[in-house]
């Protein structure tokens, strides 16, 4: 939490200053810092890594899965877990707004609804993530390769809007429809669409109910 609170700050302070005496522009500061989204990126593949992988490495797997619990109670506790530490580790960088609003001349008073919003896409992208990095814990007994793999595959989709430029035709706008890039500059601006919403919650399901097979899996081993 240190880390994450110490990088991410230090890039809204140098995107701050960078104003150049013009008042900062509140979407720019707050939700386009790469240091913020580069945090999220690291935390959501590096948080859930041990759910399932280190349970499976001590043998405590076993353990849980004839305690008297389904695999969907399981599975839905761990990812409560991990998404309540994932709050609260970026749960300070609210502060940010208040910082900015109270030391910034010029600046126009903040609309929260655009804060709300740009928050809102931040936390379903980090729960997103956060669900495929259990995912890749469960198919796997090794921290390490869990983390990897889940940060290949969130760096993977966060990039997936520079991939239009390459590709064409359809696979081009499912690139561009899944870009958090593009979500978060329109969020930021308080413009909510319910797509990307749809599209977060769809894909914690899936996520969600593949790990959950998963897990059943072990039961026939």
């Amino acid at each position: 939490m240190f880390a994450v609170l110490a990088v991410a700050g230090w890039g809204f302070w140098f995107l701050a200053k960078c104003s150049r005496g013009e008042p900062p522009r509140l979407d720019v500061v707050l939700f386009q810092a790469p240091t913020l989204w580069g945090m999220l990126l690291i935390v959501a593949a590096v948080l859930p890594m041990k759910l399932f992988a280190e349970e499976k490495r001590s043998g405590t797997i076993e353990t849980l899965m004839t305690a008297p619990v389904t695999e969907v109670e399981i599975v839905l506790g761990k990812y409560a877990a991990a998404l309540t530490l994932f709050t609260v580790i970026f749960a300070p960088t609210l502060a940010y707004s208040f910082i900015l609003q109270h030391n910034s001349i010029g600046m126009e008073l903040m609309d929260t609804r655009t804060i709300a919003s740009g928050y809102l896409i931040f936390f379903l992208a980090g729960a997103f993530y956060l669900s495929i990095g259990m995912l890749t814990s469960s198919l796997s007994s090794s921290q390490i390769v869990a983390a990897v793999s889940s940060f290949c595959i969130v760096l993977l989709i966060f990039f997936a809007g520079a991939l239009p430029s390459v590709v064409g035709g359809t696979v081009s706008s499912i690139f561009a429809y899944i870009s958090p890039a593009q979500h978060m500059t329109d969020f930021a601006l308080g413009v909510v669409d319910t797509g990307p919403v749809i599209l977060y919650l769809s894909g914690i399901a899936l996520m969600l109910f593949i790990t959950v097979k998963v897990i059943e899996s072990r039961r026939w081993l």
